[in-house]
């Protein structure tokens, strides 16, 4: 277990290492990228629950990050079409350049990381965290967790 753990530390460090310039320049903190990013790599999700969900995290800290990218106008917030209560998050033009910087870095980190897989070995590993995790989402169900 340690070499997976110790992985994970790793990869955070390096992960974050990799936004520290950028962070800087744009005013950002690391929870702000991680959301523009995943707002921009998951269409589909589109509320502060869904990133509170997906990603693990406090809605108190997504709801203020949210609220700094707002006054940013990096972000918009606008009720649901079906349910006014629920918040979409959107970009705002102003977003677009910034967006795809941060993607750029983001895919050259993951590229980074793989270098020295083939393409055959970073298929097999995707294929077990898939197994694995589809293994962690039937025993949470069975003990009745939401996933």
């Amino acid at each position: 277990m340690i070499p997976v753990l110790a992985f994970v530390q790793h990869y955070k460090k390096f992960y974050t290492s990799q936004f520290e310039a950028a962070a800087a320049r744009h005013g950002l903190n690391q929870l702000e990228i991680d959301i523009l990013l995943f707002l921009h790599n998951n269409p589909d999700c589109r509320t502060a629950s869904d990133i509170c969900r997906y990603r693990g995290l406090a809605k108190s800290n997504v709801s203020k990050a949210v609220e700094h990218l707002r006054v940013m106008d990096l972000v918009t917030v606008s009720p649901a079409a079906d349910n006014r209560r629920q918040r979409m998050l959107g970009f705002t033009p102003q977003a677009a350049m910034l967006v795809e910087e941060l993607a750029a870095i983001q895919q050259a980190a993951a590229a980074a990381v793989a270098a020295d897989l083939t393409p055959t070995e970073w298929q097999a590993m995707q294929d077990y965290i898939a197994r694995m995790d589809a293994t962690l989402r039937r025993r949470l169900a069975e003990k009745g967790e939401n996933v």
